[in-house]
């Protein structure tokens, strides 16, 4: 589990679950197999603020549809969609990370 603090102080938490290990031959860097859902946007509020900008998109007529619609750049939101590429690239930027850095001789 790792807590991610935006720049405007909203705090989120995200969990990995492992849900089982086996060996891949030729294989030494985890991978993205599957995922569920999708996060909300970065700085959206909080839990109010999330709701609220769901409510607007599906809206036409809600007071902030305009606003967060230019925003968004969209009117299309699904949080059940996952962007599984998006996330792949973060499994390996975390992988990369995570490698191990080889000592240089001195």
């Amino acid at each position: 589990m790792w807590v991610i603090e935006s720049v405007t102080g909203e705090v989120r938490t995200h969990s990995i679950k492992i849900e089982r290990t086996f060996p891949v031959i030729g294989l030494a860097e985890p991978m993205l197999l599957e995922a569920t859902g999708r996060c909300p946007p970065e700085d959206i509020g909080g839990p109010r603020g999330y709701q609220e900008f769901r409510e607007a998109l599906a809206d036409l007529i809600h007071e902030r549809h305009a606003e967060l619609v230019e925003w968004w750049g969209s009117t299309e939101y699904d949080p059940h969609k996952t962007n599984f590429a998006e996330l792949n690239k973060a499994v390996d930027d975390l992988a990369a990370k995570w490698a191990r850095k080889s000592r240089r001789e001195t």
